[in-house]
């Protein structure tokens, strides 16, 4: 019997086991990492008033007798230059001849305060934050030249078919290409993970025991395709040669997902079908690898309304992607064989089974990029 949803992502909470290890790397090998701890702002930025124009300054005093002041006498300051002490304005070279002393307002004075921008004791990063881009300028900002980040989650991911052969290969009659292990794989690196090896194996008990015992320094595997009733997967799993969390969840697509354990390394098993096993991987391989980083999943999701009805499946919750516009969700009609819808979806909604939803009706969205 399958699993309902909320009990599959309870039991990867409760029995995946986080990896806690963490280590010091350079600013530059932190971006995309996760951190460890939370980082904290030692100084302001900027650490005092700079000017945001070339141009010339205005004190205070000069403003109590602006009729008298001859602007091309008064002091020149340059873009990012410290502001003098007492300074009201800064009046913009260019408009120099142009500017009656009346209009000088010290409201428009182009002087960037200090801290602005950052205060001393600001959270610069939370922990389990994933660093990017700007997070690298404010952490630069202060001086941080390393970063306390989690241990790597190192992932395999691999494709079970014998109608399977790799990118690399030139195409073949009857095989087909082992996009889904690729495109998870990419998935996974935006959610932090990094990918141990991208493969595929036959389907055959021998050969996908051989492929998993063959991988070195990975904290999980990710499989796709061998799931249905008459397939080698499938067969390990009810043989209990892999020992399973769960086996067949209540969601559509994607049904037939598992999770098990070889050894002490736990197994993802997702469909063959590409849009089964890309929206698994984004419900159920996201919770995963969050958890593996000792993270909550259930973070960044966003009330909003569906711009016309979905359908809702008998018996199982349905997993449907689609576009969030910043104001409300429109569904794409979806397949279980289609491959390339989800370039037109930034996230998904989960209906609950039986449950169908009318026009404007209240909906939860969840990016794909939605625990950090």
């Amino acid at each position: 019997m399958k699993q309902p949803l909320s009990q599959a992502l309870e039991l990867i909470a409760s029995k995946i086991t986080p990896l806690c290890s963490k280590e010091s790397v350079p600013l530059m090998k932190a971006f995309g990492r996760i951190s460890a701890k939370p980082v904290i702002a030692s100084i302001s930025i900027p650490p005092h008033a700079i000017s945001l124009r070339d141009g010339r300054t205005v004190s205070y005093d000069d403003l109590k007798n602006f009729d008298k002041i001859d602007l091309f006498n008064l002091p020149t300051i340059s873009t990012g230059q410290r502001v003098p002490k007492n300074t009201a304005s800064i009046i913009e070279e260019e408009m120099l001849e142009h500017i009656d002393p009346k209009e000088i307002c010290a409201s428009q004075n182009f002087i960037k305060a200090k801290g602005e921008d950052i205060q001393a004791g600001d959270v610069l990063l939370e922990s389990g934050s994933k660093v990017g881009p700007f997070d690298i300028t404010n952490l630069a900002s202060q001086g941080i030249h390393t970063l306390t980040v989690l241990k790597e989650a190192r992932i395999a991911y691999i494709g079970i078919g014998d109608e399977l052969i790799d990118v690399s290969s030139p195409p073949k009659e009857g095989y087909i290409y082992n996009s889904n292990a690729y495109t998870m794989a990419a998935r996974g690196e935006m959610m932090g993970a990094r990918t141990a090896i991208i493969t595929h194996t036959k389907d055959t008990p021998q050969s996908i025991l051989q492929t998993f015992e063959s991988l070195e320094y990975v904290d999980a595997i990710i499989t796709s395709g061998g799931m249905s009733p008459n397939d080698a997967m499938n067969a390990l799993l009810e043989d209990k040669v892999l020992k399973p969390l769960f086996k067949g969840v209540a969601m559509a697509p994607a049904g037939l997902t598992a999770l098990s354990f070889y050894n002490a390394t736990p197994i993802l098993h997702l469909p063959g079908l590409p849009m089964s096993a890309l929206l698994g991987f984004e419900v159920i391989g996201a919770a995963l690898i969050a958890r593996l980083y000792g993270l909550d999943p259930n973070t960044g999701h966003i009330t909003t309304r569906t711009t016309e009805p979905i359908k809702a499946h008998p018996y199982s919750q349905s997993i449907v992607p689609g576009y969030f516009d910043g104001e409300c969700f429109s569904p794409k009609v979806i397949a279980a064989g289609m491959i390339n819808v989800l370039n037109y979806c930034n996230g998904f909604i989960i209906v609950n089974r039986g449950e169908p939803l009318a026009k404007d009706d209240e909906v939860v969205f969840t990016p794909f990029l939605s625990w950090h």
